[in-house]
């Protein structure tokens, strides 16, 4: 099979105080590890083994016979990039490119936070926030279950989880205060330019006019 096993970037106490220990392993173990493991059970022997991971995903999106595959294709791509969303000692506001963009498209990084923190608060139930790339520019867009916005021609820059589980043992049902600390002590956001840049060097998008050099992980682990 062309999908590798899930892992973290980082060792599961890295993002204390923050998000505790307690919660990364249980999410890991108990959520996407599981998913990881119906969908291999389900591709295993077939014509589907074969497929990357976001092929998979394309692919079973669009056939309703295979929709259970798809969910737990999309869980496990959605958190891969949650994961390398966060870095311990992270948080604060947006530098670099993806700070220049969201001043252009927001006005503020402080207009875009309010406007981050309001979708995660109006999405219904469980599913995704997103910081994506579309029709170039970037766009908070929020997605239901394990909605993604690969399978929309999105380019995603960061993932929030807004299932339960990715915050109650921390916060209970607070999603709002879960959201504040996502913003305020742990976003990647040399993640989030690191994709733009590759974004860029691999088409014509504007996110190369505004490229500018990003900070590195200078005194944290580096998040593959």
């Amino acid at each position: 099979m062309n999908i590798e096993p899930p892992a973290m970037p980082y060792d599961f106490a890295d993002l204390e105080p923050a998000m505790s220990r307690d919660t990364l392993v249980f999410h890991f173990l108990r959520h996407q590890r599981v998913c990881f493991d119906r969908m291999l059970a389900m591709v295993r022997g077939g014509e589907l083994e074969a497929l990357p991971l976001d092929e998979l995903i394309r692919v079973t999106e669009r056939n309703p016979a295979q929709h259970l595959l798809y969910r737990y294709a999309a869980e496990v791509w959605n958190h891969n990039l949650f994961w390398r969303s966060m870095r311990p000692r992270g948080g604060g506001a947006a530098h670099g490119a993806v700070g220049e963009h969201i001043r252009t498209r927001f006005g503020s990084y402080e207009h875009f936070a309010r406007e981050f923190k309001e979708a995660a608060g109006a999405q219904f139930g469980s599913g995704w926030l997103w910081l994506v790339w579309r029709d170039d520019a970037l766009e908070i867009v929020a997605t239901s279950n394990a909605g993604t916005p690969l399978v929309r021609g999105d380019t995603a820059i960061l993932a929030l989880d807004l299932w339960e589980h990715a915050y109650y043992l921390d916060h209970q049902n607070r999603r709002a205060a879960y959201v504040t600390a996502f913003l305020e002590e742990l976003v990647n956001w040399d993640f989030a330019n690191r994709t733009l840049a590759n974004l860029a060097v691999n088409s014509d998008a504007p996110a190369a006019r505004v490229r500018t050099v990003t900070e590195t992980d200078r005194g944290h682990l580096s998040v593959r």
